[in-house]
């Protein structure tokens, strides 16, 4: 059934910030994800807060020295708690994964304040989510309740 997850692959320039951000933050980097708006890190269970460093010092130099805004995902193979580790910052209440019409669906509910900012401009977030889902789950559509 795992059929549907897509195979990772990585360029150069991917590999390259693999190296560094493994090389400074000393933690085994799971996926990396070059998008326009940022580089997105995913992290070993457990390594999350040595990814980002005392006071986010890690996050701030890599930002610096690769000149882009970075974000860390602490990963996990449940895709219940990945979703709920990709929304993290916008203060989840709840995750559901069901199987709508052959497509496995996962709906997160994030506080009410937070729902604008978890769906992002245009829905960058939820597409983001999306990508980072397919590769790692057999979960294809993400919401934000």
């Amino acid at each position: 059934m795992a059929e549907n997850v897509e195979d990772i692959s990585f360029n150069e320039k991917t590999l390259r910030y693999i190296s560094f951000f493994e090389d400074i933050t000393d933690t085994e980097v799971v996926d990396c994800m070059d998008i326009p708006e940022k580089v997105i890190f995913l992290v070993g269970k457990g390594e999350i807060e040595k990814a980002i460093g005392k006071r986010g010092k890690n996050v701030t130099k890599i930002s610096d020295a690769i000149n882009r805004n970075v974000h860390i995902i602490e990963y996990s193979d449940d895709p219940k708690e990945l979703l709920k580790n990709i929304f993290y910052s916008y203060d989840v209440k709840g995750v559901d994964i069901e199987d709508k019409n052959d497509v496995i669906h996962g709906t997160v509910e994030v506080a009410p304040e937070n729902k604008a900012r978890a769906i992002g401009k245009k829905g960058r977030n939820l597409s983001i989510a999306r990508k980072i889902m397919m590769r790692h789950s057999e979960i294809s559509s993400v919401s934000v309740a």
